[in-house]
């Protein structure tokens, strides 16, 4: 009983080693994924934002 016990314990033992060294070794073959650099659309000069009447108000609410 105790040789078929530690046969097992062996087993699943070198069962998780071969997966984890397959994880290992398939992430080390995949390529990081690179981000692609996007045009330039706005201008440095461009505004892109303008306080209206409903964001005063809000931020009014905000401090008191």
């Amino acid at each position: 009983m105790m040789k078929k016990e530690q046969d097992n314990r062996r087993s699943f033992l070198k069962h998780m080693l071969a997966g984890t060294a397959a994880v290992v070794g398939t992430a080390a073959i995949v390529k990081p994924a690179k981000a692609k650099s996007a045009p330039m659309g706005q201008r440095a000069d461009e505004v892109l934002y303008h306080e209206s009447d409903s964001f005063a108000k809000y931020y009014k609410s905000l401090r008191s």
